[in-house]
């Protein structure tokens, strides 16, 4: 049977499509955090040699010098390290290495920098190395299904763009919550397994917030996946 519409019935229910999540906030650790255990990585790295575990084999065919300690460059703020690109399997191995884990917080996930960076210090590129906060159930406080839009916007800094992120209603507690509960320290916008900003939060933040700083490209392509991320609202 057909029934056919004469144009005055009531509209259909909006319904929600929960897309897959593209961005999550998570806390980070400080260097200061995890000051002890870092120095243990390194002087582990540096004095053991490498065994038959797999793990331990890539890192000896990978790795020419001796220990993290060669190969991470400190002191950088917010990040716990910047490694050359080259590098970045070789540290991931000693990471990865058992005895060096467990020496960490059982919460505490490595994380790089989504985008190379050039430090004019140093006469390489490379990548930032974060210590993120991942909780026992790996769900972000604040991700993209509570962001309503994402878009590009001018920045004070030469050639570089900011990235205005509106939050939902319920997205905008969730924020407060969780930026009042890192005031004073940097949270991990993560897109995708990379880090894409790791901001100071310096005062509890509600419905918007700027991140900081993109090339055009770079901040067109974390805002299409940020509102391909959000939910959809559709028709019954």
């Amino acid at each position: 049977m057909i029934i056919c519409s004469c144009g005055n019935e009531p509209e259909a229910p909006e319904n929600k499509k929960e897309n897959p999540v593209t961005v999550q906030f998570f806390e980070t650790y400080d260097i200061d955090d995890i000051k002890e255990e870092w120095l243990d990585a390194f002087k582990w790295t540096a004095e053991t040699s490498p065994q038959s575990t797999d793990s331990e084999k890539e890192w000896a065919e990978q790795f020419t010098v001796k220990g993290l300690r060669s190969v991470v460059i400190n002191g950088y703020e917010h990040a716990i390290a910047l490694v050359k690109t080259e590098d970045i399997p070789a540290v991931d191995s000693m990471l990865a290495i058992p005895e060096v884990a467990k020496r960490f917080p059982k919460d505490l996930r490595f994380m790089w920098s989504k985008y190379e960076q050039e430090d004019p210090a140093t006469p390489f590129k490379g990548c930032f190395l974060y210590a993120v906060r991942i909780p026992a159930n790996q769900k972000a406080p604040v991700d993209s299904h509570d962001i309503l839009e994402s878009i590009p916007a001018d920045s004070d800094q030469n050639q570089l763009v900011d990235l205005h992120i509106t939050m939902t209603e319920n997205g905008a507690r969730k924020l407060e919550k969780f930026t009042r509960k890192n005031e004073n320290k940097a949270i991990a916008v993560i897109l995708e397994g990379k880090v894409v900003s790791c901001p100071l939060i310096r005062e509890p933040i509600k419905y918007q917030m700027n991140i900081s700083s993109f090339t055009m490209e770079q901040a067109g392509e974390i805002s299409d996946r940020i509102n391909a991320g959000r939910y959809e609202t559709t028709k019954k």
